[in-house]
């Protein structure tokens, strides 16, 4: 849910217990979707282009310099300006 949160627009809110009392990589990769919008300069108002909505996977990009794909689906943004910011568990985000 948070790789959802912390890409797309809003005022994302993150639970204190997630962040802090659970496991140290639950811990780093918000830390690394909170950075990735920070650097990316996502914000409440970020334009947003869906590119994929399918059963099994769900792409999107945003502020046209953060690109996100969440579901067990194969999907990559194409493109060689794209680079792996982070990924986990049927997730990754990307940044130009």
């Amino acid at each position: 849910g948070y790789a959802y949160i912390l890409t797309h627009p809003g005022t994302p809110t993150i639970f204190y217990d997630h962040f802090y009392d659970w496991s140290n990589s639950v811990h780093e990769q918000i830390v690394k979707l909170i950075d990735t919008r920070k650097r990316q300069g996502i914000h409440s108002r970020s334009p947003i282009r869906i590119l994929e909505a399918k059963h099994n996977v769900y792409s999107a990009i945003i502020g046209e310099k953060l690109c996100m794909k969440i579901g067990d689906g194969s999907w990559s943004p194409s493109g060689r300006e794209w680079t792996l910011s982070t990924s986990g568990h049927n997730y990754a985000v990307w940044h130009k």
